[in-house]
């Protein structure tokens, strides 16, 4: 299944939409990331664990309020660890990457201690493996969460503002059947409320209540780390020029109809033939998007770099700026291939 997308990582992307600005039309591309930790590459069937101990109602609550001390406060965070799994789950379940992916929500951990994280032995995890029909296990080991409720007056506005901001605090660990090698991970995410109103009762009841805040938080944590144990599609913005000169303009009529390789061919006839160094830059940089799309990035990087130098002959400040950052973009595309093709299983 994983080789299967191998071959549209460098092909797939959006349908091209044009927007103009100025002189330039940009468009939306979808381009795969891999993901922050790789699986083996024979990990087909996976099993997701709940190896956490709930976080004590009284520990990481606090409210700062104006006037009054800091105050610890009790929130139950029970279920904040189901949530999260299940946010997960239901990601990766869409991204069609595993064979197989299965959950068990309730914790399996039988300590008390939720300050030193209970790994799971080997033992454990061929006998998990075995019930589950899976090959690999990925176990949420901990997940802390500590939030602060403050209320601030603002003298210039006379305004009060309340903020609840949470900092989750997850733990991973990627075991696999009839294999010693284990991955630990940790993950650090902060989610933001602010609520400001002239009155103070508004600006402290715009925001969540502290219960469904941390339901959110675990939520969002779920979410965010499916894109990190998982290839992900991410969508970048990619700029043409749309020049007047014959061939540029033949170039543009092409990437219309998707026809790149007209394209290209249109664009190095202005390269090669136009007087103008910017109609040869803007030729060039058209190029390099041509190439990149049709999934040749070595190309992609040559054309991109011949429209640097000419640009900087016509110091075009704001084309040298942006055709640096592509540059760097193609570099950043070019090193992730060697982990995406390990990702999937190539």
């Amino acid at each position: 299944m994983k080789t299967q997308k191998l071959k549209f990582i460098l092909l797939a992307f959006g349908a091209v939409f044009f927007t103009s600005c100025s002189n330039l039309l940009y468009t939306s591309l979808d381009v795969l990331r891999p993901a922050e930790v790789a699986f083996a590459p024979d990990a087909n069937n996976l099993l997701i664990v709940n190896n956490t101990v709930n976080q004590p109602q009284n520990y990481g609550h606090k409210t700062e309020l104006i006037n009054q001390n800091t105050k610890n406060i009790n929130i139950p965070t029970d279920s904040t660890s189901i949530f999260c799994l299940g946010a997960l789950l239901e990601d990766m379940e869409g991204k069609d990457f595993f064979s197989s992916i299965n959950l068990l929500p309730n914790s399996i951990n039988t300590s008390n201690d939720f300050f030193n994280i209970s790994n799971l032995s080997q033992g454990m995890v061929t006998n998990l493996c075995l019930e589950n029909h899976a090959n690999a296990v990925l176990s949420l080991d901990k997940i802390k969460i500590s939030d602060d409720l403050t209320e601030t007056y603002l003298i210039d506005s006379n305004t009060f503002l309340a903020e609840l901001e949470l900092r989750i605090e997850s733990s991973w660990t990627i075991h696999y059947l009839n294999k010693a090698e284990v991955t630990t991970i940790q993950f650090k995410d902060t989610v933001n409320w602010e609520s400001e109103s002239y009155q103070r009762t508004k600006a402290m009841s715009g925001l969540p209540d502290r219960s469904d805040a941390l339901i959110d938080g675990a939520l969002t944590v779920g979410h965010k780390c499916a894109n990190r144990f998982i290839p992900y599609w991410d969508k970048v913005d990619r700029y043409f020029y749309n020049s007047r000169k014959e061939f540029m303009k033949k170039g543009m009529d092409s990437v219309y109809v998707k026809n790149w390789k007209s394209a290209i061919s249109s664009w190095e006839i202005a390269l090669k033939s136009d007087k103008s160094t910017l109609t040869r830059a803007q030729a060039a940089n058209n190029i390099a998007i041509g190439y990149e799309i049709t999934g040749d990035i070595d190309k992609a990087l040559e054309y991109a770099q011949i429209s640097l130098n000419l640009f900087g002959k016509n110091a075009n400040y704001d084309s040298i700026l942006r055709i640096s950052d592509y540059i760097s973009e193609l570099s950043r595309r070019k090193n992730e291939f060697s982990l995406l093709k390990r990702q999937l299983g190539e």
